[in-house]
């Protein structure tokens, strides 16, 4: 197995125009991959719903979807979409529904508070942070993570030990100085060591120090940088910087390979990835 993870993914907001195809220049690389894994950081609709629908944040991130099918039409293998981040709800309930049924109909496999098993892998996803008015409203609808009790999660993962497991997560704050809190290496480590083959997180709109760690056989992700938005950069975080990490399968042993992309602005506002 070649397992492909790319980070954050949106695709302008307001309903903004977006290059149809962003996965343009990195499309050999998505090739390559028997699983494709990444976090889509913005609601699906189509059509978009009014603004009546935002919930009260400081940004609200909806998109139609045409680059989504994009990416349908570069590989037919499996591809896992992570939907439980801080922008989950950002068109309340009724838009992340939207996200789900557009997702399914396309066929990514995707699910918001239960797993996905499919192709071998069983797949978890959830997010440590909403930055939103109302975290009980999101917690009904996907999975958040509570550091002060983590044992739910584990033992859910646990009870699949036997299975190969890749556990997605937004985690930590935008912006990270050095490497990743404490609390969040430990939290990776304690889900490998119940059973997690590999931690996926992703959060930080940058590259962390030592993004990715092998750890007692698995391996954690700890922070990839965003692949896709219209961010503007901050040179300081060389936040324009990004890479996809490829975990190659082979027996029991998982050895990662990362490539480095930069995004580059083009048509109509649109931050696109290309290798270097």
């Amino acid at each position: 197995m070649k397992l492909v993870f790319f980070g954050d993914c949106m695709f302008g907001r307001h309903g903004r125009p977006f290059i149809e195809d962003p996965f343009v220049h990195v499309k050999d690389i998505i090739k390559r991959g028997s699983h494709i894994f990444f976090n889509l950081e913005t609601v699906i609709s189509n059509p978009p719903l009014p603004k009546e629908y935002k919930v009260n944040k400081v940004f609200n991130y909806q998109s139609t979807g045409e680059q989504l099918v994009s990416l349908k039409k570069i590989t037919k293998k499996p591809i896992f979409v992570s939907v439980s981040n801080n922008h989950s709800l950002d068109l309340g309930p009724q838009g992340h529904r939207n996200t789900l049924r557009f997702l399914k109909r396309h066929l990514f496999l995707t699910n918001s508070k239960q797993k996905v098993e499919s192709n071998g892998i069983v797949f978890f996803n959830a997010t440590d942070h909403c930055g939103c008015e109302n975290p009980g409203l999101w917690e009904q609808y996907i999975t958040m993570i509570d550091y002060n009790n983590t044992e739910p999660i584990l033992r859910r993962v646990r009870a699949l030990k036997h299975k190969f497991i890749v556990f997605s997560i937004h985690w930590s704050k935008n912006w990270i100085q050095g490497e990743m809190p404490k609390h969040i290496q430990e939290f990776g480590k304690a889900l490998i060591d119940n059973g997690v083959n590999v931690v996926f997180g992703h959060s930080a709109h940058h590259i962390v120090k030592n993004p990715v760690q092998m750890y007692n056989g698995g391996v954690i992700i700890y922070g990839l940088g965003d692949f896709i938005n219209d961010y503007s950069v901050r040179h300081e975080y060389q936040s324009d910087r990004a890479l996809i990490c490829i975990v190659h399968k082979k027996g029991n042993k998982l050895t990662p390979e990362l490539i480095r992309v930069k995004r580059k602005f083009v048509e109509q506002g649109s931050s696109i990835p290309i290798p270097i």
